[in-house]
């Protein structure tokens, strides 16, 4: 076999290995493509054969990023108790790309939830300790700053610390 005939062998063989290591990441668990290019690269794979993977994973429907953060934000949003920052900046750290982040995270967590949230957190607590816990969680300075005044107009803080 001369040369030039294996090494295209080899390239597409690589492709298929690439695309069969996709499935099965994506058979586990959902990815943005970001981090599913991320995984095959680290696995070893060309970045033709990334691209080539990842390409075909989101031409058949099994890559979406949108549906991906959606899905992300739905499930943060059921197991934790955090702000919009932290929810945003998760997405960020997975590779969506900024406007999809900011667009997914407001659809999924608007500032009346995140209020009602705020609220539950910040009960009975002092107004230097609510700043810091919010904060801390990624909640928007005026989610912050609504919960600071509804508890000084209604007397509910907490004793100082």
């Amino acid at each position: 076999m001369d040369p030039q005939r294996l090494a295209d062998l080899l390239s597409r063989s690589e492709m298929v290995f690439a695309r069969a290591r996709a499935l099965s990441l994506l058979s586990r668990a959902a990815h943005s493509t970001w981090d599913l290019s991320r995984k095959l690269g680290a696995r070893g794979f060309s970045a033709e054969a990334v691209r080539d993977a990842v390409g075909r994973m989101a031409e058949l429907g099994y890559l979406d990023d949108k549906a991906f953060a959606e899905g992300w934000v739905r499930f943060r949003l059921s197991t934790r108790k955090e702000g919009w920052k932290s929810l945003y900046r998760g997405l960020l750290r997975r590779g969506i790309p900024r406007a999809m982040a900011a667009e997914v995270v407001e659809a999924g967590c608007p500032l009346e939830e995140e209020l009602e949230v705020a609220r539950q957190l910040s009960a009975g607590k002092d107004p230097k300790r609510v700043i810091r816990l919010l904060s801390a969680r990624g909640f928007r300075s005026k989610a912050i700053a609504r919960v600071l005044k509804e508890q000084r107009d209604t007397g509910r803080a907490g004793p100082e610390e």
